[in-house]
């Protein structure tokens, strides 16, 4: 059998062992800056009712959206800075898109 193979074969062993409360899993802290997929959903989700809905008032394409919630795609630097913001003040970023930019630099 192959490495991969073993490794999976004691991963689950481990699981098991755990389900039946023989030993305790290892666990571990997802640190606070980190946006996993089900926090990019409780943020999109506490909201919006919709992926579409959230693409309306924060201008993130809902399929780039739904990719971030299924764990298909992760979001890069300056998304997960968006994405931290609108989980904290979603009214600045509303007001922010709302207003029409200007290109004037007087």
């Amino acid at each position: 059998m192959s490495r991969v193979g073993n490794d999976l074969i004691e991963a689950f062993e481990e699981l098991a062992a755990d389900l039946r409360s023989e030993q305790k899993a290892e666990s571990y802290d997802v640190p606070a800056e980190v946006l996993t997929p089900e926090r990019i959903r409780r943020i999109r989700s506490g909201l919006a009712s919709s992926t579409r809905a959230f693409e309306r008032d924060f201008a993130i394409p809902a399929r780039t959206m739904e990719a971030y919630e299924q764990g298909r795609r992760r979001p890069d630097k300056a998304t997960v800075a968006l994405l931290r913001v609108i989980e904290k003040n979603p009214d600045a970023v509303r007001d922010a898109l709302a207003s029409p930019a200007s290109d004037d630099p007087s």
